[in-house]
């Protein structure tokens, strides 16, 4: 692994807890519930702690005297001082006893193994409860319950029953495997060991009574032995530690990878059965992810891909790849795939294809533009198979590799090992299966080629990704405004949805231009308002009882003149009294008709989990038609904004003939921003939404607003 610059000081720990050292580095273990059989958990765990750790392991068992070779101690407080980590696998009922007895006993952390808490029903929640209750007055940190353990090959801690004493352990290396489920965690090692990652850590959090994925997360990203974070996780408990350690992984360039269940409703009734978990939505998740820099892998085989790839700190200067094969057929896969993972596979110049056919046989009928087709001729000369792949590697016009081979031994994989120690750029191994060679040399091999292209365009994007997100804790409130606009809505009193007229007059506070508009109270004020605003006007009633204006024929558009908004004014407030009898008009509101190209909508919504979001995306009629927006937590600054504008309509939005303007881009972006401020200075808002603005002629317009507030 590339060794990385020296980083830059560490983000504020956003929690107060005592640090997870002591639980995960462990400098002396102990273990309540031994087992001599190694056919017990108690057993299995025991014999695995033996294996590699450096320090003490001590054994508790009230009736044996020696368990698995070491002397064992009747009760936790018979043990030495000084025991750092204590693994339990005792009956549920006895479990908070323990680990109160280990807190007092100053040991700092209990990995509890046992089952029967929150996932067995109310009986079970309670002790979890209890659980937790202990952690917290105490500061013994606490993994589980519920869980199969950790692994922490780099201090020689196998506290889990993932693997028996009898079998092999995994390579240590720089990734690092934290799950939420035990079972399927285990999977994904054991998948991950096939693939040839090197797994340095594997970490279960079972039902997180105290630690979760987050913390476990933030404690890793830290460790100098850590280069890669792949996480499986069912919910997300702390979500500000979440984004703590993406924008930390980001400041020291480790890759951050999640595989998230609990994406669909049926999805998430399974979740609430296995570890009691909430599951917010994977639209805001998706879109948090993208905005911190975290890779969301859609399946497991894409979260070991993106560890295959990323496990060795390689970077890609570019999104260019020079694919070399032997198989026509499998280098125009593999030129397909590229460009659908938003790669390009150049054509060489003619002085590089000379120099490639130079060491080609002759007479020769592969390719040498690229895919460098070298045939199964070259591949069956060793010497000229291997100038070739060299000359590849080292040519200026790409910035990654991709080779297609078969797996077995021979002097053509022999070459590739050779190839990639000596090149510094990314490559990824098309094989028929995996290979011990390869990974015996750390080659990233995949056995599809979509699979293979897809993990350097992901590499490719990790390698250009932008700035660090701004902490959420830089952000300074405007005291000024809030006090302002709070007055406002005072204003409504008990009222959840303000009126339009309200909603612009806060909106414009933010930065938020609006349609130039008057509140009025009676037809011939109304009739000045329009003639002073000039031009056609829309006149809305302004009631409480209202909040969609078009349902109760409470709108008029493009009236001109003073006859046109007398009759217009007469005719919606007879209107609304026969459709809507009980709304109380609170004014009628005069407004200028924005002229319009496009139309967009911009709002804030509160996920549960995440809490304020903005969105945007088309607006108008087409809102619901099209369903199309991004997502964005505030805060964030304005090229953000810019770069989510250009994901929508596939970045049409922004590159489209009839798209948006550069004054208009950075108009939108200017509202993103403001409705994120909004959204983190008054608490009390609960929705906004600004639909449609209205596009056109470099300017954009807010030209009807909704602000829902909530009354705690």
């Amino acid at each position: 692994m590339t060794v990385p610059p020296p980083p830059p000081p560490p983000s504020p720990a956003p929690h107060a807890r005592p640090a997870l050292d002591r639980l995960l580095s462990p400098r002396s273990i102990a273990m309540v519930g031994a087992s001599n059989s190694l056919t017990r958990i108690g057993g299995t765990v025991f014999g695995n702690l033996l294996r590699a750790f450096p320090g003490e392991v001590h054994p508790v068992h009230p009736k044996d005297d020696v368990v698995q070779g070491r002397t064992a101690y009747r009760s936790v407080s018979d043990l030495p001082e000084g025991v750092d980590m204590a693994v339990i696998a005792v009956p549920a009922r006895a479990v908070v006893d323990v680990v109160a007895e280990c807190a007092a006993h100053g040991i700092g952390g209990a990995t509890v193994i046992t089952s029967g808490f929150a996932e067995a029903g109310p009986e079970g929640r309670a002790l979890q409860d209890r659980l937790t209750a202990v952690a917290e007055e105490t500061g013994i940190r606490v993994i589980g319950p519920n869980c199969i353990g950790y692994m922490n090959t780099h201090g020689g801690v196998m506290a889990n029953f993932m693997i028996t004493p009898d079998q092999p352990l995994p390579e240590s290396g720089p990734v690092a495997l934290v799950s939420q489920s035990g079972g399927f965690g285990s999977y994904i090692t054991s998948k991950a060991v096939l693939a040839g990652l090197r797994l340095g850590w594997f970490v279960s959090t079972g039902n997180e009574a105290d630690v979760n994925v987050a913390q476990v997360l933030r404690h890793l990203v830290e460790r100098p032995e850590v280069g890669v974070l792949l996480s499986f996780v069912e919910t997300l408990r702390d979500p500000e530690i979440f984004m703590a350690t993406a924008r930390r992984a980001a400041e020291l360039d480790k890759p951050l990878v999640l595989l998230k269940a609990g994406r669909s409703d049926e999805a998430a009734r399974a979740a609430m059965s296995h570890t009691a978990s909430i599951v917010g939505s994977a639209q805001v998740f998706d879109a948090v992810c993208r905005q911190y820099g975290v890779f969301v892998a859609s399946t497991m085989e894409e979260l070991l891909d993106l560890g295959t790839i990323f496990q060795d700190g390689r970077r890609a200067a570019g999104g260019r790849v020079i694919v070399m094969t032997s198989s026509g057929g499998a280098g125009v896969l593999l030129a397909d795939e590229g460009g659908q993972a938003g790669l390009s596979v150049p054509e060489l110049p003619a002085e590089e294809q000379a120099a490639l056919a130079a060491d080609m046989p002759v007479p020769f009928y592969g390719s040498t533009s690229n895919p460098v087709d070298t045939t199964a001729q070259t591949t069956a000369m060793p010497d000229a198979y291997r100038k070739v792949l060299n000359k590849v590697a080292a040519s200026p016009s790409g910035d990654m590799v991709a080779a297609v081979t078969w797996a077995g031994p021979g002097p053509a994989n022999d070459a590739i090992v050779e190839m990639y120690r000596n090149t510094a750029k990314p490559v990824a191994i098309l094989s028929t299966a995996w290979s011990e060679q390869f990974q015996r040399a750390g080659v990233p091999t995949f056995t599809d080629p979509r699979r293979a292209m897809a993990s350097l365009g992901a590499l490719a994007r990790l390698s250009a990704r932008g700035p660090v997100p701004p902490d959420p804790d830089s952000f300074a409130a405007d005291g000024d405004r809030v006090r302002r606009a709070r007055e406002l809505i005072a204003a409504a009193g008990e009222e959840t949805t303000l009126l339009e007229s309200t909603g612009k007059s806060i909106l414009a506070m933010y930065g938020v231009p609006v349609t130039r508009e008057e509140l009025v109270a009676d037809v011939d004020a109304a009739v000045e308002a329009a003639a002073r605003i000039g031009g056609p006007v829309a006149i809305k009633v302004m009631s409480y009882r209202l909040p969609h204006k078009s349902d109760a024929g409470a709108i008029r558009l493009g009236l001109r003149g003073p006859d046109a908004v007398r009759d217009g004014y007469r005719e919606m407030l007879e209107e609304v009294a026969r459709r809507a009898p009980d709304a109380e008009v609170e004014g009628v509101l005069v407004q200028q008709m924005a002229p319009a190209r496009l139309e967009l909508t911009c709002g804030v919504q509160r996920d549960p989990v995440f809490g304020p979001m903005v969105a945007v995306g088309l607006g108008g009629v087409l809102v619901e038609v099209l369903s199309e927006a991004v997502l964005l937590r505030p805060p964030f600054d304005v090229d953000a904004a810019v770069a989510a504008l250009g994901r929508l309509l596939g970045g049409r939005l922004v590159t489209g003939r009839r798209g948006l303007s550069e004054a208009e881009l950075q108009a939108t972006a200017q509202i993103m921003t403001g409705l994120g401020a909004l959204a983190l200075e008054l608490d009390e808002v609960a929705e906004v939404d600004v639909n449609p603005l209205r596009v056109a002629d470099d300017a954009v317009l807010a030209a009807d607003a909704l602000i829902v507030v909530r009354h705690d």
